[in-house]
């Protein structure tokens, strides 16, 4: 059954306030499934199912499922996959889901609500997981992507530092109902363990946010308003923009500050 007839047939009209926007295409959800490289009885988290487009490849791949939906509304559809022992669900805001439930080296798959895509990329990187495929919104895509001195912002610095981040493919909004006023991208996020081993992400999340907080100003200027001895920094060109910074240089920043706050 095609996506517009469960929503015709369980009388349910999408909410943009979630940012629904479901996937029709199954030759693209085919090939988000196997960016993902699954292997038999990975963990696989789905956040926002909808009605279930790419939960039911991952769950033919012998992938265990755990699905996060926040809409209720979608039960009678997506109650179709309880007959698997390989898919369980749970109905509630991702953001409030305890990610212990789902142990280490899990995996993420998943076309999740652009309104709150900083937020989720957040929790999920400051979880166990081991790869996260996304599609987002293709803009925030391209400055996730995007290189020193480009339109770059913190979550580019995370998100650079502690994955390795591609695009595997470029999705047009046509392939959506309802089709959204954007197209999107798929990423996909490896984890560098080592950089995971070394630094501690939370406190470098909050570091290199507050070098962004004013991003048209300079690295002096945004260090000035948290950093007491600004001596520390004195190999650094401080007036460079955050932007401008590269990863590696960042890291040695926040090396510096944590040695000298």
């Amino acid at each position: 059954m095609k996506i517009a007839d469960y929503l015709r047939q369980y009388k349910l009209n999408l909410k943009k306030s979630l940012g629904q926007n479901f996937l029709t295409n199954m030759e693209i959800a085919k090939k988000i499934v196997e960016s993902a490289d699954i292997q038999t009885g990975e963990t696989v988290l789905e956040i926002g199912p909808g009605a279930g487009t790419i939960t039911e490849l991952l769950i033919k791949k012998g992938a265990n499922v755990v699905a996060v939906e926040i809409d209720k509304r979608l039960t009678p559809i997506l109650d179709r996959f309880n007959e698997f022992e390989n898919f369980k669900i749970y109905y509630q805001d991702f953001l409030k889901f305890d990610m212990k439930l789902l142990g280490e080296n899990f995996k993420v798959v998943s076309n999740i609500p652009y309104s709150i895509t900083g937020m989720i990329i957040k929790k999920i990187l400051f979880s166990k997981f081991s790869t996260a495929i996304l599609m987002v919104q293709k803009e925030v895509g391209d400055r996730l992507l995007a290189k020193p001195g480009e339109d770059r912002s913190f979550l580019t610095v995370v998100v650079q530092t502690f994955t390795d981040i591609e695009k595997v493919l470029h999705v047009s909004k046509g392939n959506f109902v309802p089709p959204p006023q954007v197209d999107s991208v798929v990423l996909k996020f490896t984890r560098k363990e080592k950089i995971y081993e070394k630094y501690n992400i939370e406190e470098f999340w909050s570091f290199v946010s507050k070098c962004f907080e004013k991003k048209r100003k300079t690295l002096l200027n945004n260090l000035k308003g948290f950093v007491k001895n600004l001596d520390c920094f004195s190999e650094f060109d401080l007036k460079m923009r955050p932007q401008q910074l590269s990863n590696d240089n960042f890291l040695k920043l926040f090396e510096k500050y944590k040695g000298c706050k």
